[in-house]
């Protein structure tokens, strides 16, 4: 790989191929007492801390750049007097006009111990989107967050102190692990059994774990333990998904909330899980399976910007 030349101009090697850099931050030596990967975790996460000050501040200017230019396009629309296409278009963040579902859903994150910090993470910002489209679709239900303690709670008293997550409307966090055993649904996607409907007065369960499927029957077997029943949503009857075939806890919520505009299953799946996901069902193998928990979840910034107060275009 050559370097610069006499004249100046660079080889095309060396810009196909440039030389990797040094990593700028070198691990420091390793404490008595602590082995060399327990080190890389702790010092990693010194350096989040030190820095994450100034990475939010690169986020929000990244996120300011990006606000005007979608600005500057729909006023390019506007002055030629045309309509504004859909994909600039933005949903209120707060549907004045809502619904109640009738239903109560669950969030049950009694999974802590069995996640890794980024797993924690990633549910955090799972449980953030689902409120916000508690907020957003026609009808929304009553949400509760159950074993609420540990590193979840931290996750969000420390880095989602913004989004004001004990004043939610329709939102109640609280510490106490007792699900209800009485009209409750759990919802997995090991067991057999479809859910057909969705039934105003019922309490349906959704596990809040983020696992990478590391916990084969988890949900399954706690429900069986307890007594709950145990249903799947019907994504097998109505569509396919491609690629890995997982849902968000955000999703399931979402889908759930989105059924009652017309109690339309497919037309659920189909406003509410990303074209990525969806494949035409005619060339699939109609053996679908689906699971909802264990997704990878966008970043930090993004969950908080989810739920604060904001106006929109």
């Amino acid at each position: 790989m050559s370097s610069e030349s006499e004249d100046g101009t660079v080889n095309a090697e060396e810009t196909k191929f440039p030389l990797r850099k040094t990593h700028p931050h070198p691990l420091p030596p390793v404490p008595e007492g602590m082995s060399k990967s327990q080190w890389k975790k702790v010092w990693k996460k010194k350096r989040w801390e030190d820095s994450k000050e100034q990475y939010a501040l690169v986020r929000r200017e990244k996120r300011n750049r990006a606000k005007l230019a979608r600005r500057a396009k729909i006023q390019e629309y506007k002055d030629r007097g045309e309509e504004i296409p859909e994909e600039l278009r933005r949903p209120p963040r707060k549907n004045m006009n809502q619904t109640d579902s009738g239903i109560q859903i669950i969030i049950d994150c009694a999974f802590d111990d069995l996640m890794n910090d980024k797993e924690i993470t990633s549910l955090s910002n799972q449980i953030t989107r689902a409120y916000s489209f508690n907020r957003r679709e026609d009808h929304y239900a009553r949400v509760r967050v159950t074993s609420f303690d540990k590193r979840l709670k931290e996750r969000f008293e420390r880095d989602l102190e913004d989004s004001r997550y004990s004043e939610w409307k329709n939102f109640e966090f609280t510490k106490d692990p007792q699900l209800p055993l009485q009209n409750a649904v759990y919802l997995t996607a090991d067991t057999d059994e479809v859910l057909e409907r969705l039934e105003p007065g019922t309490t349906y369960i959704v596990g809040g774990i983020v696992d990478k499927n590391r916990h084969k029957l988890l949900c399954y077997n706690k429900a069986r333990e307890l007594g709950i029943p145990t249903r799947k949503l019907p994504l097998a009857q109505y569509i396919n998904l491609t690629g890995r075939e997982v849902l968000t806890s955000t999703h399931v919520v979402q889908l759930m909330l989105r059924y009652f505009k017309n109690h339309d299953w497919k037309e659920a799946f189909e406003a509410v899980l990303p074209p990525r996901k969806l494949e035409d069902s005619s060339r699939s193998t109609p053996d679908a399976v689906e699971t909802f928990q264990n997704p990878e979840d966008a970043e930090s910034a993004s969950a908080i910007e989810a739920v604060s107060p904001a106006t929109d275009d």
